[in-house]
């Protein structure tokens, strides 16, 4: 399988202090490369993100925020995000990533890359996001003959600049699994958040308690995710997230493991489409982040771990009775209210 990679992607980064350094993306290609990992590295290809790319997902006013912020380097973009010099051909960077990903995609079936700033909207950014690269490379898609799409968010944060963007959009089906948002940033994605107008529906919000582990998250995607999406049967599907659901991660609470990650990987690739994609962004635990990354990548591409996980996070908990109950009633809240537009029997 082919992974996207330009070394200008690296300049996403919002300095020392910030738990998102630009370096996690050159450090995961140098670990690919050290392990001889059966993965095509490619370039960006071609042509780069246009301005009417980038209008057909953000306002122009927004846009010209984000670029006066990039010529000075001063200001926030929101009260986590600060501004960086250059931060707007860092955020363009991404965008021709995960446009390029799709490119070969359309040709090839399946490919990788870096991308995901799935908490830009229309008008703001946030969360280490700037510009919604996701969301902007399936808006290209759309216009170059592709009918539909779906997106499976794994991210342990709720994607609320995604769902923003497509919330009225019946050609695009947004899925995400994420940490309850009672409990972390940003504070939205509920299972009662499913769309509106021709959209309704197509939004669809599946929030796990914290410490959910392997076995809650088979249910959400065995019960929910897969019947969604073989209903909806997109010709593109986008998976992306990172390792930020690993048990070690020092920014959210959920219970995956590093074999966890790699189902996450595996599922995705088992999901009907004619051209699917894998993004990478997310994983502020440096010791974990690049197996986690890599079993996402090998389960993406069928292969097994490569691996032994128990050699890098010790050993995982297993989801609790607890937690087990919890992340039960949160499913079964979901499916009370898709049922109303899904079959989920």
């Amino acid at each position: 399988m082919k992974f996207v990679y330009d070394d200008s992607i690296s300049s996403y980064d919002f300095g020392p202090g910030h738990p998102f350094r630009g370096d996690r993306f050159p450090s995961f290609i140098r670990f690919l490369k050290e392990r001889g990992e059966p993965f095509e590295l490619v370039g960006y290809v071609g042509e780069p993100p246009t301005i009417e790319d980038l209008r057909a997902v953000h306002d122009e006013e927004y846009l010209n925020f984000l670029r006066v912020r990039s010529q000075t380097g001063h200001g926030m973009v929101s009260l986590d995000t600060p501004a960086f010099k250059g931060m707007w051909e860092a955020a363009l960077s991404m965008v021709y990533s995960s446009m390029s990903a799709v490119r070969l995609a359309l040709k090839e079936r399946g490919a990788a890359g870096f991308g995901g700033a799935h908490h830009a909207g229309v008008n703001y950014g946030g969360g280490f996001c700037l510009l919604n690269d996701i969301a902007i490379a399936i808006r290209w898609a759309l216009r170059n003959g592709v009918g539909s799409a779906a997106i499976f968010d794994h991210d342990a944060h709720h994607g609320n600049g995604t769902m923003d963007i497509f919330y009225d959009d019946d050609t695009v089906l947004y899925v995400s699994i994420h940490q309850d948002p009672t409990t972390i940033y940003p504070g939205v994605g509920f299972a009662r958040q499913v769309g509106r107008g021709r959209g309704e529906g197509y939004t669809v919000n599946i929030p796990l308690p914290p410490g959910a582990g392997p076995s809650s998250y088979e249910m959400a995607f065995e019960e929910l995710v897969r019947p969604i999406v073989e209903s909806f049967a997109p010709k593109l599907l986008i998976a992306h997230g990172g390792s930020d659901p690993h048990f070690l991660d020092p920014l959210t609470q959920l219970g995956l493991d590093l074999r966890g990650l790699w189902k996450l990987g595996r599922w995705a690739s088992s999901l009907p489409a004619d051209h699917r994609v894998e993004l990478l962004i997310s994983g502020y635990n440096e010791h974990v982040r690049n197996w986690g990354w890599l079993g996402i990548v090998r389960g993406f591409a069928s292969l097994d771990m490569g691996f032994d996980p128990e050699e890098i996070e010790g050993r995982a908990p297993n989801d609790d009775d607890y937690v087990i109950r919890r992340a039960r009633l949160a499913i079964d809240d979901a499916k009370s209210v898709l049922s109303k537009y899904w079959n989920l029997s």
